[in-house]
């Protein structure tokens, strides 16, 4: 039974990739590295911003120009992350879908915690998210099990077993398995349906829509009742 449900943010809630790239871009430029399309830029995000200069970045690229290039980006970033960033078509209906069903919800995100909360707060206000946990030094990033460990807190009694995590990357299946929550994908952001199939998706919509329905239907008998609302 789901009774609270927890997002990613890049490639499930909303489409940043267009910023990501912008700033990516200009940290690579800046170092004397190639920069890449926007379209390029969709595979390197889900493990984090280290991760994705690493993968941007051309092979064999010394430690010390990563570090230059992480550097420049996450100075870029923040002043940035709103430019062009917006909301998958259907997501704030299965927000409010969700909320109408009394779930709890939460945000957990590999990004910087300040740049996660700006980008909630500019474009998804009204949205009464229980908490928006990101990036701080010291708690660990998925898809490390400890990267849960303050969103259990954060709903506590609940357990992960009752507790849904909506992402878009083999990375989020990956950690919600392990935690023990329902993996469910969102295949409208940046991997395929069969991707995060494979990945170990236990719920697979096709839309916002149909991820709202089958959340439903999982959640307590007070939300099986508003369904047909939908």
């Amino acid at each position: 039974m789901i009774k609270a449900v927890v997002f990613d943010l890049d490639g499930t809630l909303l489409d940043t990739i267009p910023d990501i790239a912008g700033s990516l871009n200009r940290a690579l430029t800046a170092c004397g590295l190639p920069a890449h399309p926007v379209q390029v830029c969709r595979q390197f995000v889900g493990g984090g911003i280290r991760e994705a200069v690493r993968k941007a970045a051309p092979e064999n690229t010394p430690e010390e120009t990563l570090e230059k290039v992480l550097a420049v980006y996450l100075s870029d970033y923040p002043n940035h992350c709103t430019d062009t960033t917006r909301c998958y078509s259907g997501v704030p209906e299965l927000l409010a879908g969700l909320e109408g069903l009394g779930l709890p919800l939460g945000v957990l995100s590999n990004k910087t915690e300040a740049s996660t909360r700006k980008i909630i707060e500019t474009l998804l206000p009204g949205v009464p998210f229980r908490f928006v946990f990101g990036r701080v030094d010291g708690r660990p990033l998925k898809p490390d099990p400890a990267a849960a460990a303050p969103v259990l807190e954060a709903l506590a009694p609940l357990t992960p077993q009752e507790i849904a995590y909506v992402g878009d990357s083999g990375t989020d299946m990956t950690f919600a398995r392990s935690v023990g929550m329902t993996a469910a994908a969102a295949p409208w952001g940046y991997r395929t349906r069969e991707e995060l199939v494979g990945a170990g998706a236990e719920l697979a919509p096709d839309s916002p829509a149909e991820l709202l329905r089958l959340l439903a239907s999982a959640a307590p008998e007070r939300a099986d009742k508003k369904i047909s609302e939908i």
